[in-house]
């Protein structure tokens, strides 16, 4: 990627002109920002942190870098605390406009990854219910984070480990013992069966709220099904199988995908070894007749077993985690969870760092805030909750309507409505940080205007529109190199940095391990090609020069935009 390149390069000058240990070329890469003013120059660098360990003003370590790093292809330029590097435009439109149209769809890729895995586990639900607005975080951070990995060489595991065991499945299991309607679960339409699954389980908490005794059939249904109870079994894989159908039908709105889909199920058979390891690697004893694991720093033990005899969703994950190293010798595993699990996660990793784990180390949690329904949190116990599928379809009623107020002859009317409907909902939930608490509501998450997925979505369409009528004129031919001798308006240049910013960016968002700043980025672009669409003609310009850069400048947009929008998970329609 030619401007992360550049900036790479840049900062290892820099690192060799300060000289000092404190001041890295990683370090220094990650100062670099935009000016204020797009005439001091395509980067800034901030001296304060240099001045401090060099013990000069930050003025003349400016001043310095001004007179040791300027050369042909870069000036620098000292504005007070500031470097400022402008690149020489003509040979900036050359590496980036080259770069574009090699690499096209991978355009924004690298290599850095090569040789690295990373395991990365999001959604995760506790199913047997339909999946509820509270997984859409998970669900798409998790994958969009997957993706950048992906395009940036990481060998990438995406996994959906689902709560299929445990108390909230012995719960439901109760449930349908007492009030399911077998005939429905075993032929009725999904949908149906999914509804009437998550109704007796919101029953099923309002009963024992007032009567604590099913709680103890709970357990009973739990204990039936550790111990490998067919006819509980058998009822167990019914709702788990159903569950899993409607999970995937909805995911696929959303273009999330897995390369493993497991289950705590799985490890069901072996869990009796990971007790066994964890209580005589981990120093694991007996308090008040369950087992617990004292970690060091946190004042809550991790409760390993209860007094019962049966397991946790802890112990599950223990199992899980020593599987996947010897599955996969992962490099780093990122569990995209709420920040309301942080305890469980603390737990989790010092559990395995008293074990001696090796690999305890490159776990990590990438915690999120919580989905807040109107004063309170979601929870589908209590049955305040709004599932993701009625969410979906909300968006496309809505996106349908705006559509056909400014496009009353619109064709495919529905597959553009979904488009446009998923893309507010995919690119307003990423465009919080991760670590923001959301407040559900309709008219935000839905806004087709403003700074919104539909928005970047018609700058696209815009792009392939004028490119269409382009092809009218002839055959359509990328140029990757300007003319000799042409002056680039203030329009182009800003569009240009924007185009060869991707990649930047991209390393940008796993380095926070947010894509927010990926959202940011396909918004500055399409204002960058909105202001150089009405400032500049591009079919109606004069010199054949200008026509045949703006157009490129135009196909190198669509490119991009195509590519970013394509990691966020969203589609994009012809026309708008």
């Amino acid at each position: 990627m030619p401007f992360s390149e550049l900036t790479k390069k840049l900062a290892a000058q820099i690192e060799t002109q300060w000289n000092h240990e404190g001041l890295t070329a990683d370090s220094i890469q990650n100062e670099f920002g935009t000016p204020p003013n797009p005439k001091l120059g395509h980067l800034a660098l901030p001296c304060f942190k240099a001045s401090k360990l060099l013990g000069k003003p930050s003025n003349e370590v400016a001043k310095d870098l001004a007179t040791a790093l300027t050369t042909d292809e870069v000036t620098v330029t000292a504005t007070g605390p500031y470097a400022n590097f402008r690149w020489n435009t003509t040979k900036l439109y050359q590496r980036i406009a080259r770069d574009v149209f090699a690499k096209g769809r991978a355009y924004g890729s690298d290599r850095s990854g090569a040789s690295k895995t990373i395991l990365i586990e999001y959604c995760s639900p506790n199913i047997a219910k339909k999946l509820a607005f509270q997984h859409i975080r998970s669900t798409l951070l998790g994958n969009v984070i997957a993706n950048i990995y992906d395009h940036l060489g990481y060998k990438t595991e995406r996994i959906n480990f689902v709560g299929d065991w445990g108390s909230q499945f012995a719960r439901l299991l109760a449930a349908v013992e007492l009030w399911g309607d077998l005939a429905l679960l075993a032929s009725g339409p999904l949908a149906q069966a999914m509804d009437h699954l998550f109704e007796i389980y919101v029953r099923f908490h309002q009963e024992a709220e007032k009567d604590p005794s099913y709680l103890e059939k709970a357990t009973k249904c739990l204990q039936l099904l550790e111990a490998g109870d067919e006819k509980t079994k058998a009822l167990w894989k019914q709702i788990r199988d159903l569950s899993l159908k409607s999970a995937e039908q909805t995911l696929s709105r959303l273009s999330v995908k897995f390369d493993h889909v497991e289950g705590e199920s799985a490890y069901i058979d072996s869990i009796h070894h990971t007790l066994q390891d964890v209580k005589a690697k981990a120093n694991a004893k007996v308090s008040d007749g369950a087992w617990i694991v004292e970690v060091e720093g946190i004042s809550t033990p991790a409760l390993i077993q209860k007094k019962d005899g049966t397991t946790l969703y802890l112990t599950r994950d223990l199992a899980a985690a020593a599987d996947r190293y010897k599955r996969f010798s992962f490099d780093r595993m990122l569990y995209v969870v709420s920040e309301q699990q942080r305890l469980h996660f603390q737990l989790l990793f010092g559990v395995l760092k008293k074990m001696g784990t090796e690999w305890a180390d490159r776990c990590e949690h990438l915690s999120f805030g919580t989905v807040l329904f109107g004063a309170e949190k979601m929870s589908t116990r209590e049955g305040r909750v709004i599932f993701l599928d009625a969410l979906l379809d909300e968006a496309k009623e809505r996106a349908m309507a705006e559509s056909l107020k400014k496009n009353p002859d619109l064709q495919n009317k529905g597959a553009i409505a979904e488009m446009v409907g998923t893309a507010a909902i995919i690119f307003g939930e990423l465009s919080a940080s991760r670590q923001r608490d959301i407040e559900f509501n309709w008219e935000q998450m839905l806004a087709l205007d403003g700074e919104t997925g539909p928005y970047v979505q018609y700058a696209l369409v815009r792009c392939r529109s004028l490119l269409a009528k382009a092809e009218l004129k002839g055959p359509l031919a990328a140029l990757k190199d300007a003319p000799t001798g042409y002056v680039f308006a203030e329009e182009e240049e800003n569009l240009l940095l924007a185009i060869g910013r991707l990649g930047t960016v991209l390393h940008q968002c796993l380095r926070d391990s947010d894509p927010v700043h990926l959202t940011r980025y396909l918004i500055d672009i399409s204002k960058s090609l909105n202001r150089f669409y009405y400032q500049l003609p591009v079919l109606q310009a004069t010199d054949p020069a200008q026509v045949q850069v703006r157009l490129s400048l135009v196909q190198a947009t669509a490119q991009t935009l195509e590519n970013g929008l394509s990691l966020l998970g969203i589609s994009c329609p012809t026309e708008m």
